[in-house]
């Protein structure tokens, strides 16, 4: 995709992420749980499958929104759709893998936007040949949208300030976010190197905050396991900021599929910590 196709794209999609976010925003405490039948991990506990399982009506209304706007930008028969509802323009895309794909979460965090809280997102990717071209996450309660364009990553306070974000000073060396997957032998060889592990088993730290959190410097690195990509596009913002890496738990850099989910994944800043890979190596 030639940069200034990619570029329009992210610009017209920034304007409508706004714009919907506000109608989410707006609605926020006034909708119901409608909720969807969802296929579970084994690892899965009672919150992650209720985090999981929540829908609103204004997940379908996000989701068509930024699709009819998408469609304008690319040409859907040529673009492979990974996106969570079943609306009008899904149809347009293509049923089939492309080398490009679009990937959408109309609100990332569902339950917390229904429970009023302020850790929900929009968010949009697109992936072309593996590699993360464009990824959005707005969150409208806050307020603050991160992106990437041109090769750099942005956090954009809505009518305040647009700020370049860098690599960050490393404030806690020996904490690391993951996801509650994450169980067994890698997690108590990570204890007994003496990382200190922090997960969304209980939802008091989301996936994005978490992302968020190492992008500050609060974690020396994330890892998942078998997370949706479009759960985890801040972290592929992390990868385009100097200094950073996402990378498979033997330490390769990872080749992004066109949807759906991704086998084991990290996260952070360079130098990378040889205990951590260790860790996760033989997992």
């Amino acid at each position: 995709m030639k940069q200034g196709d990619l570029n329009n794209f992210i610009d017209e999609m920034k304007d409508a992420m706004y714009a919907l976010g506000d109608v989410v925003l707006d609605n926020q405490g006034r909708v119901r749980n409608l909720k969807k039948d969802v296929r579970h991990l084994p690892n899965d506990n009672d919150f992650i499958k209720q985090e999981r399982a929540a829908k609103t009506i204004l997940d379908e209304k996000v989701q068509e929104g930024l699709l009819q706007v998408a469609s304008k930008c690319l040409n859907p028969s040529e673009v492979y759709l990974d996106a969570e509802e079943e609306t009008p323009t899904r149809g347009i895309f293509s049923p089939v893998p492309r080398s490009l794909a679009l990937v959408i979460d109309p609100i990332d965090g569902t339950l917390r936007y229904l429970s009023g809280d302020d850790g929900f997102s929009v968010c949009v990717g697109l992936i072309e040949d593996g590699i993360v071209t464009a990824s959005l996450v707005y969150f409208p309660a806050r307020k603050e949208f991160y992106f990437t364009k041109d090769g750099h990553v942005y956090c954009e306070q809505r009518n305040k300030s647009l700020k370049r974000l860098s690599a960050p000073e490393r404030k806690n060396g020996l904490s690391i976010y993951m996801n509650s997957r994450i169980t067994g032998k890698p997690a108590e060889d990570l204890r007994a190197q003496g990382f200190r592990l922090t997960d969304d088993a209980d939802g008091s730290i989301s996936w994005p905050d978490g992302l968020i959190g190492c992008m500050q410097g609060l974690y020396e690195a994330c890892i998942f396991h078998t997370p949706q990509i479009r759960d985890i596009l801040l972290g592929a913002m992390i990868s385009k900021i100097a200094g950073g890496y996402a990378c498979d738990w033997q330490e390769k850099p990872i080749v992004w599929p066109n949807g759906g989910r991704i086998s084991r994944i990290a996260f952070g800043f360079h130098p990378k910590p040889s205990e951590l890979f260790f860790c996760l190596a033989g997992a």
